[in-house]
């Protein structure tokens, strides 16, 4: 029997901006943070389109909210082995993995998500992408749990098949390796050197072109440092966004209009969005 709306704690006008890592946006209409299957599926049933949040990352938030039900999993973060549930810290799995020995996953160093989102994305960059250490991936279809091979979740570059399917756990293929620690101190060392991770930023606003940098198409449009607001673009790196602290959405979209438009003149190139955006303007 589904279980009571009370029982999920739904909460009403929770604001999303805190929940992301940019920090900018309205709120959510509704509110769940699930502890359980039984729960996230209840949650499913209301009749009430459903957004998934994981960390924030890689997501932009509107300044008008959704009106929509938001589910964020950060409660189901157990680990059995190398199974892992969808709100477990990514980067805490990829410390825990690395520290014992296994590889696979260090090549995610510095990726801010949670397990299930950094699937349902498949997150990544020039070292490697989270989808070549998936076995397979549970996810929540119609109310029942299906469980996917790694063909099946279909991985592609910053994306996969799942569409609508919620991430609920995923199995990792992941093997001893002693040289995995020094790969991940090198990765992440090199993130602290070239991007701004302690700043508030969505990660790569941009997707690259085929063969191309977006940092380097922003960079060489002379747009670092550029802003509009309390949003500006990384000094560190071009293709990334920070906020100064006072940014709102509106701030962000403004400057992701300037950046395209600069760009696309010098270069006739038309640069993609790699977040993810929420709401209407």
């Amino acid at each position: 029997m589904p279980l009571a709306c009370s029982d999920l704690g739904l909460r009403r006008n929770v604001p999303l901006g805190p929940l992301t890592t940019m920090k900018v946006g309205g709120p959510a209409a509704f509110f769940a943070e699930p502890r359980t299957l039984d729960e996230l599926a209840a949650a499913t049933s209301l009749g009430v389109p459903i957004r998934v949040l994981g960390a924030g990352a890689d997501l932009l938030v509107n300044d008008g909210g959704v009106p929509d039900l938001v589910v964020r999993l950060t409660r189901m973060h157990a680990r059995r082995g190398l199974y892992v549930e969808a709100g477990a810290n990514l980067p805490n799995l990829v410390k825990e993995t690395v520290a014992e020995g296994l590889g696979g996953l260090e090549c995610l160093a510095g990726v801010p998500a949670t397990v299930g989102g950094a699937v349902a994305m498949n997150a990544g960059g020039r070292h490697g992408e989270i989808g070549d250490a998936v076995r397979f991936v549970d996810v929540l279809e119609d109310g029942r749990i299906r469980r996917l091979s790694h063909d099946e979740v279909g991985f592609r570059y910053r994306g996969t098949a799942l569409a609508d399917r919620i991430v609920v756990g995923v199995e990792f293929d992941l093997r001893p390796d002693p040289a995995a620690r020094a790969r991940y101190e090198e990765i992440l060392a090199a993130k602290k050197a070239t991007q701004p991770l302690g700043c508030s930023n969505s990660g790569c606003m941009f997707r690259n072109p085929p063969g191309l940098s977006a940092g380097r198409l922003i960079d060489e449009a002379g747009l670092k440092g550029a802003g509009v607001g309390g949003a500006r673009v990384s000094r560190k790196h071009a293709n990334f966004f920070v906020n100064d602290g006072i940014a709102t959405a509106s701030d962000v979209f403004r400057l992701i209009d300037l950046v395209r438009d600069q760009v696309r003149r010098r270069t006739g190139i038309e640069l993609e969005l790699e977040v993810v955006v929420w709401g209407k303007p």
